[in-house]
């Protein structure tokens, strides 16, 4: 069971994204706006964030780039959604940190999946990397 903070405004998507996800097995926190997200994910703990682009306070590349400073095991993968999904966009939240992008609409099925896939990548990662080396576990 992974610890996932859900960051989207739409209260609506927010409670449902929370019950999609905590149906997959998973602990789940939500937060309303940017500024509540980077707090919360400074506060650590989380294994992955879903990070809704247009937020208020902060928007989530905002968020991504506040982030950039925080690596290894404590750094949470970051999983971007957004409506503006060009190339372009796309492009923007990887270069500010995403290690996923999905455009909505999505449908559940593929959320649940992204989030599987991903955190099966962190694993693997952290599982590969020697103890006391960067971004390993000492």
């Amino acid at each position: 069971m992974a610890r996932i903070l859900i960051a989207e405004d739409d209260e609506d998507l927010r409670l449902l994204l929370r019950l999609v996800v905590q149906r997959a097995g998973h602990e789940v926190e939500g937060v309303g706006d940017g500024v509540a997200a980077l707090r919360a994910i400074t506060r650590g703990g989380y294994d992955l964030v879903v990070l809704d682009n247009m937020m208020p306070g902060m928007t989530g590349l905002e968020v991504l780039r506040a982030c950039q400073d925080i690596t290894g095991a404590t750094r949470p993968v970051m999983l971007m959604l957004s409506a503006l999904a060009t190339r372009q966009d796309i492009r923007n939240g990887y270069v500010a940190g995403a290690d996923d992008f999905l455009a909505k609409p999505f449908s559940r099925e593929e959320l649940v999946e992204r989030i599987h896939l991903l955190l099966d990548e962190r694993a693997m990662q952290f599982a590969m990397t020697p103890p006391g080396s960067a971004g390993g576990v000492a």
